[in-house]
């Protein structure tokens, strides 16, 4: 096994890589094919971190594997699969789901989180991928309990130019004249979105759209707070991959409680699904809208395996009528 310790961002603290290379040359010479690649990544989950560690419900949280699993990507497309560093990532889908309640519970001792992650290059040309498939198991203190998984795509700087620019006058052109953009209502307090420090609410109050079964919840988004989740890797003028992460839980939160009732200190958002249709500019205007994916006939919530309630979510990021991505996701409240 290859042993290497990669440069570790602020957000993930300290933290061990193992390459488990599928061939003896590899080990020996340091240098892969462009196959699977296998690695194992453990680290702590963080208590005092400003915004991992500001939690008032008792549950690990979802980001900080899948941003674990981002961060490695990135490190071992570099270090592993030679992807030239002026290629630019982008993150085209990535998923999160949490399999085993328990062990997502806080308490004791700090705990220790692994993922054992199987890298996948896509695309490849000339020995060089092109894209990066990732899938990930989780486990914290030993036990499975998770999975996590991203597909990253590496464009040339040409290449993303052209991307950035059409997305920035896609968005700029639907947002002219656009009068739906939700209005901010008020600010939900911390606790209502799992924090106990304001600084990191980044959504607004939401507001109520269509009728009946077509119900939404439309959620400004505050781009002011959400600069503040920018981490090493981010380019410097994107809205960040985490972002939309973070505010589909808040807004999760917020929709489950405002739809059936959910205690937000004791709902848990327990699957994240997402795919990404193009760039949001940071700069513009970005709102998310909410509703419900599946309704039972009788009005009541649906509830899983366990008997637990659990509300099956569809979010949409827009700016003006501009779709930038969508997710479904699931939260479960635990009871």
């Amino acid at each position: 096994m290859d042993t290497y310790t990669a440069p570790s961002p602020a957000f993930l603290g300290p933290h061990h890589l193992v390459h488990r290379p599928a061939s003896p040359e590899a080990y020996l010479l340091k240098a892969t094919a462009p196959v699977r690649q296998n690695f194992a990544f453990s680290a702590e989950l963080p208590e005092e971190h400003p915004l991992f560690g500001d939690c008032v419900s008792r549950y690990h949280d979802l980001l900080f594997p899948v941003e674990s699993l981002h961060q490695t990507m990135l490190f071992a497309a570099r270090r592993y699969f030679r992807v030239p560093p002026g290629w630019h990532p982008v993150v085209a889908s990535g998923s999160a789901a949490i399999t085993r309640l328990d062990a997502w519970r806080r308490g004791g001792p700090r705990a220790g989180i692994a993922l054992h992650l199987g890298m996948t290059p896509l695309d490849v040309v000339a020995g060089v991928p092109r894209g990066l498939e990732c899938e990930a198991a989780v486990s914290i203190d030993g036990e499975r309990c998770g999975t996590a998984s991203a597909r990253l795509v590496f464009l040339t700087q040409g290449v993303y130019r052209g991307h950035r620019d059409l997305g920035r006058r896609q968005s700029t052109a639907s947002l002219t004249g656009w009068d739906d953009e939700p209005r901010p209502a008020g600010v939900p307090r911390p606790e209502q979105v799992g924090h106990r420090d304001s600084r990191n609410v980044l959504v607004g109050l939401p507001e109520r759209t269509g009728a009946g079964g077509h119900e939404e919840l439309a959620f400004p988004i505050d781009a002011k707070a959400a600069a503040g989740l920018r981490l090493e890797a981010d380019a410097p003028d994107e809205v960040p991959p985490m972002l939309f992460l973070e505010v589909s839980r808040q807004v999760g939160l917020l929709a489950t409680t405002e739809l059936r009732g959910f205690v937000p200190s004791h709902a848990v958002l327990s699957r994240w699904q997402a795919t990404f249709r193009g760039f949001a500019e940071p700069g513009l205007p970005l709102h998310c809208t909410v509703r419900e994916s599946a309704r039972r006939t009788d009005g009541r919530v649906c509830r899983d395996t366990a008997g637990r309630p659990v509300v099956e979510l569809r979010l949409s990021f827009l700016q003006g009528s501009r779709v930038v991505a969508r997710i479904s996701a699931s939260v479960l409240q635990d009871c």
